[in-house]
């Protein structure tokens, strides 16, 4: 029994040892040091922000930088980077005047160093940008709003219309974007001369002053399809199957996911088309192609090189010589831009609206139109459409 007890207090002596020295292990800075400040530090303006760079001190104690800013009065940011960086980015700014900038290193023992205060000169805010090149023009129907957003920064587009000239100005429509060039279009306006507008936002809360213009929609209206049917030419292309005909082209059901017309797939290659009796003459001045459940066309089953024809006469044999080319159109717009089989929330919600198709010269009144696909970017050998309606007017011998 005594042999053994005169082990226990070697035993204590080692386990003791032991924890002191694992007590050292412990993050740099014990002391309460300030980390050193950070070396050669520039600021390269961007729109509406600016990129700090700098190189990282030789300190042990060094964990990240950050720079504390005020974009306006009592508006302040903070922007953070790794150990691992040499970078700060800077944004939200809405003028070009002088701003200064507080630099910290941050210590691992979270203590800052004493701040290095730079001053710089932030470049045009997109805000602004964008708002002093946007287009506003007349379209059927409607006006469009032409921009470029060069530095595809976020922003919110709002539209706005003065219906009695009063100046209260009323809102229509939002478009939230960050594709560095697009086309936004507004439709459903009488033909009349109204005052418009147009704000550029964005989500620091600068906002551009009103763009405005007055502007008369083109006049059209909408081509019932209660007299549309389908003309069953004999070389029209086949459909896919007996439950999606033709006539679910206009059936007005384009958000069903059943609902919807579909070519043959593999019985003949492209190009394919079909025929319809629209019942009376029209003069067509745009269209609108909706797919299956809104985004599909993504999925490369519509056409990117199509043709529509029109024609008051067409031959029985469903040759092509009784008919006129009235326009050719290509892929439709994708704000993203994105390649086929990719897109973003900004092209779902697009697609969801439909596409829009203008004839850039007016046509003239017939009353049978021919569409014809040549081609699907995915290479598919067949075409789904969801929905078709037309817009333009009906001929004066009606």
């Amino acid at each position: 029994m005594k042999r053994v007890l005169k082990y226990i207090p070697l035993l204590l002596l080692i386990i003791t040892v032991s924890c002191e020295e694992e007590g050292r292990i412990d993050f740099i800075g014990t002391a309460g040091e300030l980390p050193a400040q950070i070396l050669n530090a520039t600021i390269t303006p961007t729109p509406g922000g600016g990129v700090v760079s700098y190189d990282v001190p030789k300190d042990e104690n060094f964990l990240y930088a950050k720079a504390i800013y005020e974009t306006k009065a009592g508006v302040t940011y903070e922007a953070r980077s790794s150990k691992y960086q040499n970078t700060l980015i800077l944004e939200g700014y809405g003028d070009t005047l002088a701003h200064d900038v507080s630099i910290y290193s941050v210590g691992r023992n979270e203590k800052e160093s004493a701040p290095l205060v730079k001053t710089f000169h932030p470049l045009n805010p997109p805000v602004y940008a964008v708002a002093e090149q946007l287009e506003m023009n007349a379209i059927f129907g409607g006006i469009e709003v032409l921009y470029e957003n060069e530095t595809e920064a976020n922003l919110i587009m709002e539209l706005f219309i003065d219906t009695i000239g009063s100046g209260d100005w009323l809102p229509l429509d939002k478009l939230y974007t960050k594709t560095n060039a697009g086309r936004w279009t507004y439709r459903g306006l009488d033909s009349e001369t109204t005052s418009f507008a147009v704000s550029v936002k964005d989500p620091f809360g600068n906002s551009s002053n009103l763009v405005e213009k007055q502007l008369k929609p083109l006049f059209e209206q909408e081509i019932p399809k209660t007299d549309f049917a389908d003309l069953k030419l004999p070389n029209d292309t086949q459909w896919l199957r007996s439950k999606n005909p033709i006539t679910q082209l206009w059936d007005g059901k384009s958000n069903s996911g059943g609902n919807f017309f579909a070519t043959d797939q593999g019985k003949d290659p492209m190009p394919k088309w079909i025929s319809i009796d629209f019942g009376a003459k029209y003069v067509l001045s745009r269209m609108k192609q909706w797919q299956r459940r809104g985004e599909e066309y993504l999925d490369g089953r519509i056409a990117d090189d199509w043709e529509i024809y029109g024609s008051n006469e067409p031959n029985p044999d469903g040759s092509w010589d009784s008919w006129t080319l009235l326009h050719k159109f290509g892929e439709p717009y994708k704000p993203s831009g994105l390649p086929n089989g990719q897109r973003t929330d900004e092209d779902i919600e697009y697609a969801r609206k439909g596409f829009d198709y203008e004839f850039e010269t007016i046509p003239e009144a017939y009353r049978f139109y021919r569409i014809k696909w040549n081609s699907a970017p995915s290479g598919e050998q067949f075409i789904l459409i969801g929905e078709m309606s037309f817009w333009g007017q009906p001929a004066e011998e009606n």
